[in-house]
């Protein structure tokens, strides 16, 4: 049994935000209630500061995203998927992190490449870069997908037992958009 943060929910998640971008035409955001573990603080571009409690992190994001709960059985032992979803008019903005079960044993290199490499492979994509980094003192891997017209760009972390990966799509023509880089670069893991 392979455990990976990569897994169908995600997946689907990130075509269900491209594919909604595809087919709306600059429509507003959704109102958002802010969660009991976020704190909303707006910068300039209106973007608030996502703070998740329970996942020890936190990251600029266009809107308050919902957390989606999915715990899953195994021969290894039950583990815990969490997923927080939003977008813009450009851009969708993935965060996702798994809690393993206690006695579930990996590599975590291993683990990070895997993530990697189901993540392209889930999304029918083509990897056109990768780096292994330290991101904030962790072991992480950078990477970017090209699947039909939207480019992926991805950081999977291992923060102790949890891998983390944060996640945003845009329109493969021009250039990099300002909001990409902005959410990839606010992630912030706090230690446990």
């Amino acid at each position: 049994m392979k455990w990976r943060l990569a897994n169908s929910l995600l997946i689907l998640a990130i075509f269900a935000g491209a594919h909604a971008q595809e087919h709306s035409s600059a429509r507003p955001n959704p109102p958002t209630q802010p969660t009991p573990n976020s704190a909303r603080t707006s910068d300039p571009a209106g973007w608030v500061n996502f703070d998740s409690e329970a996942g020890n992190f936190s990251a600029l994001v266009p809107q308050i995203p919902e957390d989606k709960v999915e715990t899953t059985d195994s021969s290894h032992g039950p583990y815990t998927t969490h997923l927080f979803i939003t977008r813009d008019n450009t851009c969708v903005y993935l965060i996702g992190w798994v809690d393993y079960d206690p006695s579930f044993n990996f590599n975590r290199q291993a683990e990070l490449e895997a993530n990697r490499d189901n993540f392209v492979k889930g999304v029918t994509a083509t990897l056109i870069s990768s780096q292994s980094l330290t991101l904030m003192g962790y072991s992480a891997i950078e990477f970017k997908a090209e699947a039909g017209d939207r480019i992926f760009w991805s950081r999977v972390y291992m923060v102790g037992r949890r891998p983390y990966q944060i996640v945003v799509g845009y329109p493969k023509a021009g250039d990099i958009p300002s909001e990409a880089s902005k959410f990839i670069n606010s992630f912030k893991v706090r230690l446990r």
